[in-house]
């Protein structure tokens, strides 16, 4: 099997160097210094896992999570910082991280962290296509965000394409309520944001193969192929 590949990026060349070594060789590992490089080192490699810090100047850890998170939903991240910050972990939260860890990071924590990342990358099914295929009618083209039926586009209001892009984004893994209404309406959940949700997908569902979208009672949505 190819190793993974960990993309650490710390503005603090020791701390990247310890947690390189930690890892040992059991990992492709690749190190940037900021954020903004990270980001570049991103799209060059597609990492598996990436290990960030949060405070780094220019563009910080949770600002680089979040332009990848425009496009990506899969690759895993743990994110590290100095500073036990409410208003750090509030945006953390949004950013369906793998672990959110406080320095100084002990070598067992670290690997217990990776683990876990590497359970879920075993676990959850990653797209590697630009096409899914639901049906014999149906497909999803992801480039553009655009349902389509016998290879024409259903009309779809902008909201539903953000719903549909999530979840397909995440097929066979349930998604909770919250997840989706602060990734598609980019608020904090409540019982309102969660009726229009409910709302949404009462519609979207009579523009879909039947059952395509499974309601989870209690806990959230699925597509399942």
């Amino acid at each position: 099997m190819n190793k993974l590949t960990v993309l650490i990026v710390d503005d603090e060349p020791i701390i990247a160097e310890i947690l390189s070594d930690a890892l040992n060789n059991n990992y492709n590992i690749k190190i940037a210094t900021d954020g903004q490089r990270g980001y570049e080192a991103y799209k060059a490699l597609s990492p598996d896992i990436i290990i960030a810090d949060i405070n780094m100047p220019e563009v910080n850890g949770l600002k680089m999570i979040k332009k990848i998170r425009k496009n990506d939903q899969n690759v895993k991240v743990i994110v590290m910082t100095s500073h036990s910050n409410p208003q750090y972990l509030m945006e953390a939260i949004e950013l369906k991280l793998t672990k959110y860890l406080l320095k100084p990071i002990e070598k067992n924590e670290l690997l217990e962290a990776v683990d876990l990342a590497v359970h879920e990358l075993s676990k959850y099914y990653t797209i590697p296509k630009d096409l899914i295929k639901i049906d014999d009618e149906y497909s999803w083209d992801i480039e553009n965000s655009n349902l389509l039926k016998n290879g024409a586009a259903v009309k779809l209001t902008a909201k539903e394409k953000k719903i549909l892009s999530y979840l397909f984004l995440n097929i066979n893994r349930v998604i909770a309520y919250e997840e989706i209404i602060i990734n598609v309406w980019e608020k904090y959940y409540d019982g309102q944001s969660r009726d229009a949700l409910k709302t949404r997908l009462s519609t979207l569902r009579k523009k879909l193969p039947e059952g395509l979208i499974q309601n989870i009672f209690g806990v959230g949505y699925s597509i399942n192929l």
